[in-house]
């Protein structure tokens, strides 16, 4: 039996995840965990779903291992959906805790989320805040969905003759079992699915590490996007208007201008929505509730030719 860990807390890096491969330690943890599992254990998804940290997910590797009756074969822990979120919390915090002893078991994550005591500090330090004051849970407001365009001109402050294109929000296409895993904030933005989690830059060997607004912002020029009103030509239709904010030292997350004044985003494998971490539509990315990611970066274009991986 082996156990696979993620710790659903960023947006645009990939999760830390890490897998309990030795058989001994899955089959006592899971034990453990099932003892309380009326109290300690939670859906994926069901509870908070801003930015920053969200839960600890536990999964099973196959589908054929002998399983606790008490526990689903995918099950959170350090959530708010849990009927005692103490308890949750405390058994989700030993679990992180021991982050580092699985970093050679190696997964694709790991090349740019290490398995190392600064992740495992960082995650342990906001966990700790979050059930300090756990947010409030709410849920999405609902809006109608298709894929239809419509241009805006960019006639404020000043009317540059730039143009680009919004999309009616259309969140059933990516929350999909198929398709929201392996997509994030930086292709709901561009508005491009590569099943890759893309990563600015990495399409053309301007990736960074360096989670700053001039950093991540040199690797999205090299994809090709580029700043707000330096005018993209018709050829590059549809273009789209993004922003790009940071969490310093620790993340990057992106949003996409919407058709009817609001804005749209998808915090890593999480689900696509237009509301903020207090379940506020988004009508200004630069003043809406961003949790951590306190630094605003720009406006961005990304037109046609822009290409991520």
């Amino acid at each position: 039996m082996m156990l696979r860990v993620d710790v659903d807390i960023f947006s645009g890096r990939p999760n830390p995840a890490w897998v309990v491969s030795d058989e001994d330690a899955a089959g006592a943890l899971l034990e453990e965990i099932a003892a309380v599992a009326d109290e300690a254990v939670g859906l994926s998804g069901a509870g908070y779903g801003g930015l920053g940290y969200r839960e600890v997910v536990i999964s099973s590797m196959s589908d054929d291992e002998s399983w606790p009756e008490s526990l689903p074969r995918t099950f959170t822990l350090g959530t708010i959906g849990a009927p005692d979120p103490r308890r949750s919390a405390e058994l989700a915090r030993r679990i992180v805790a021991d982050m580092p002893r699985y970093r050679g078991f190696k997964l694709p994550g790991h090349a740019e989320t290490p398995l190392d005591d600064t992740t495992r500090d960082l995650v342990l330090e906001q966990m700790d805040r979050f059930f300090q004051d756990p947010p409030e849970w709410f849920r999405p407001p609902l809006f109608p969905s298709n894929s239809l365009r419509s241009t805006i001109r960019e006639d404020e402050p000043i009317d540059t003759g730039c143009f680009y294109e919004v999309s009616e929000f259309n969140p059933d296409f990516w929350n999909r079992p198929e398709v929201q895993p392996y997509n994030n904030c930086y292709n709901y933005a561009r508005n491009y699915r590569t099943d890759t989690f893309a990563q600015p830059g990495r399409a053309h060997g301007a990736q960074t590490d360096v989670m700053a607004c001039p950093d991540v912002t040199r690797a999205a020029l090299a994809d090709g996007l580029v700043r707000r009103f330096d005018c993209l030509p018709d050829s590059e239709y549809p273009r789209r208007l993004m922003a790009l904010v940071i969490w310093p030292g620790v993340d990057y997350h992106w949003y996409r201008e919407q058709r009817g004044d609001f804005w749209g985003h998808k915090p890593g494998s999480t689900a696509a929505r237009n509301y903020d971490n207090r379940g506020a539509l988004i009508t200004d990315p630069e003043t809406c509730d961003r949790g951590g990611y306190t630094d605003f970066c720009g406006y961005f274009y990304a037109g046609k030719s822009v290409v991520i991986n």
